[in-house]
């Protein structure tokens, strides 16, 4: 899917399959369908699939809500240390939004961002295929520990395991710059940990509890949780080239902090030849 810019796009990409009535409710308590149409199943709940080695089958197309300010629901705010409110404010006012540079988005950040996603799974191996950036990561499961040497990445080192029926993932390993925990310009370092429970109460939703630590950045850990919906039958991801048609790139639209609906519209007006 191509875009105009690169800043309504990133916009306009999680709305892109929405309505104009309210979302439904599902069974867990979170908007389902925020980022698009999904109507929740009739009758009772199927139960979640199973693969041959008993465990919880996690594949398939999933998207749920565009989470705003909702990391630090119940905590207060954002928990920074002294540093982690200087690097904040440098975000605010010195650096432009990575995902508007076409940068990949990282965790958390990608799995609150709104936009479909697919796992594919097997018995050693678990990987997500974003459509955000159009980009993947992939968790190894074969009981291997963190390497003592890690190059730092955006989305980190991460290494899973099951615990009964939740597939856990163990995230290091994170560059310290150019990389953003969410959409609203919140920071991270290098020292961030992240632990995501992934889980499939029924067939028709995946449940996602996250806990970030970052003790350079933020006084304490603190964690959210979301539930994503199974995308309908015949739904594919779509192609996101990020920088095709980018205007704003070399146009001087982008600017610091991060992107509101306020500053870039859903609509934009169309830019001058």
């Amino acid at each position: 899917m191509a875009c105009f810019v690169v800043t309504a796009f990133l916009w306009m990409q999680p709305f892109a399959r929405a309505q104009s009535t309210p979302p439904p409710e599902n069974p867990y308590g979170e908007l389902a369908g925020a980022s698009g149409p999904i109507k929740e199943p009739a009758g009772p709940l199927k139960p979640a699939p199973r693969t041959r080695d008993g465990k919880p089958d996690l594949s398939g197309l999933w998207k749920g809500p565009l989470i705003f300010g909702g990391m630090f629901k119940g905590v207060g705010g954002p928990p920074f240390t002294p540093a982690g409110e200087e690097a904040y404010q440098y975000n605010l006012t010195k650096s432009i939004n990575p995902e508007a540079l076409c940068l990949f988005a990282g965790i958390p950040r990608a799995s609150i961002s709104g936009v479909p996603f697919e796992i594919v799974q097997n018995a050693n191996r678990i990987v997500f295929l974003y459509e955000l950036m159009w980009t993947f990561r992939t968790i190894p499961m074969d009981g291997r520990r963190h390497a003592k040497d890690i190059e730092p990445s955006f989305f980190g080192e991460g290494i899973g395991k099951w615990e009964g029926d939740t597939l856990v993932i163990d995230s290091v390993g994170f560059k310290d710059k150019l990389s953003w925990i969410d959409d609203d310009a919140h920071p991270h370092s290098d020292a961030m940990h992240v632990v995501e429970r992934w889980s499939r109460p029924d067939a028709d939703h995946l449940a996602h509890e996250v806990t970030v630590e970052d003790a350079k950045f933020y006084t304490k850990p603190w964690t959210f949780s979301r539930v994503f919906t199974a995308m309908p039958p015949g739904d594919e991801l779509y192609e996101f080239a990020c920088d095709e048609n980018n205007v704003d790139r070399d146009g001087g639209h982008l600017g610091y902090g991060p992107l509101n609906l306020k500053t870039y519209p859903l609509n934009p007006p169309a830019p001058k030849k």
